[in-house]
């Protein structure tokens, strides 16, 4: 006996019933589209070859049209193959029927505490979460960078393409992005699927990720400067000073989520190492440690002043700075504390537009910057350390204020 679709699909939910006795199935009621398994955002930039479709309306008629059946990611915190790959009673009950997988969770797996990746990375992402409502992947077209954050069902950070992300880079004083390691790439990676970094390692484990690369630097040899840069040693027109694609020393960091006992602080710890051939008359060496891209939604700039322990709409660039949506459901903060290996410190990006006003493109920063004195020879190791909240302006406020009670110099 041949069945048909319709039969077939209805014996497999019986033997899913079978399986997990009280399980519901597959309903035409359920939204396939609700923030739990789709952002609009997030699918557009990580899927860059769908450039015709760069509307939340568009994005999200091709995710229901095509993306869902075809098991693409459609959000940071949920992945339809590795939902269905990570519980074997999925996995008998639905293979590769990936509009049923993400009904499943959303009707039975969100309740039941299930999480929609798996540890220890697949097919390129690796992700990390506090079990409820934070989760951080890394991803191998980035380089191994952070280009998602998701609290709440929210993305908070714009990967449009490999200058942006939450990651780490280095530059000098006189020479910026003529010499520029960037750890999620290059400029010339565009939005391609592809990183001149290279990864050296990933751990994705529980609450704890840790990445090692050598990074791209941000202007390939035989490449110049396009942007109208200030600095007079690398303005548009001038050269890339380097001699490779890849910057031959490693970055290496450590992402832990929780701290102080809040699910919604991150630990960042940055590790640049600094040698070879940097150009022997600059003044210091610049390290972003690190920078976080938002989306462009992300308008409202505030800095938290560390002595009042409060929140205000201007300060110094010493202040950690915060970044919120305008009703303030949504924001990030940071906060590096005093007492770190640098010759000169200082926060700064606050609600600095860039990318235009495109949906995907569109972007707002903050970065936490550490200078250090050229070094005259040998390998140098600079270690960081950053705290990031997430949460609502109130939470974010919170949480910096624990952070500088509690944490108040390294």
């Amino acid at each position: 006996m041949v069945l048909s679709s319709t039969e077939w699909r209805t014996m497999q939910h019986l033997l899913l019933l079978l399986i997990c006795g009280t399980c519901v199935t597959y309903s035409d009621a359920v939204d396939l589209a609700s923030p739990e398994v789709f952002d609009a955002q997030f699918y557009l930039n990580n899927y860059p070859n769908l450039h015709i479709h760069q509307t939340p309306e568009a994005a999200k008629a091709h995710w229901l049209s095509t993306g869902l059946a075809a098991g693409l990611q459609g959000c940071g915190s949920f992945h339809s193959k590795q939902y269905v790959h990570r519980y074997p009673d999925l996995t008998n009950a639905f293979h590769t029927d990936y509009t049923a997988v993400v009904s499943h969770y959303l009707t039975n797996g969100i309740s039941e505490h299930r999480l929609g990746y798996i540890d220890g990375g697949y097919e390129g992402r690796w992700t990390i979460s506090n079990g409820k409502d934070l989760f951080i992947s890394a991803s191998k077209r980035m380089g191994g960078a952070i280009d998602s954050l998701v609290w709440n069902n929210k993305q908070m950070i714009n990967m449009y393409d490999h200058g942006r992300e939450l990651q780490m880079a280095c530059n000098s004083d006189t020479y910026i992005e003529c010499y520029n390691p960037t750890e999620a790439g290059g400029r010339d990676d565009s939005r391609h699927a592809t990183t001149h970094t290279q990864i050296q390692s990933v751990r994705a484990d529980g609450t704890t990720l840790e990445t090692e690369v050598h990074p791209a630097f941000w202007l390939r040899p035989g490449t110049h400067e396009t942007g109208a840069t200030a600095s007079s040693n690398c303005h548009r027109g001038s050269p890339a000073l380097t001699h490779q694609a890849t910057y031959p020393y490693p970055f290496w960091k450590h992402v832990k989520i929780g701290v102080q006992g809040m699910s919604h602080a991150i630990e960042f710890m940055s590790n640049f190492t600094l040698a070879g051939d940097w150009p022997q008359d600059l003044r210091y060496i610049q390290m972003e440690a690190p920078t976080g891209y938002m989306p462009g939604e992300f308008t409202t700039g505030h800095r938290f002043n560390t002595k009042t322990l409060s929140l205000e709409d201007h300060g110094s660039n010493r202040d950690p700075p915060v970044l919120s949506t305008t009703d303030g459901q949504y924001a990030m903060g940071v906060y590096s504390p005093p007492g770190q290996d640098s010759d000169a410190f200082m926060y700064y990006g606050v609600n600095l537009r860039l990318g235009g006003s495109s949906f995907t493109g569109s972007t707002n920063k903050w970065n936490v910057v550490f200078r250090k004195s050229r070094f005259t020879s040998g390998v140098h190791h600079q270690v960081y350390k950053t705290y990031i909240c997430v949460g609502t302006l109130n939470m974010v406020t919170s949480c910096l204020r624990t952070l500088v009670q509690n944490i108040p110099h390294v």
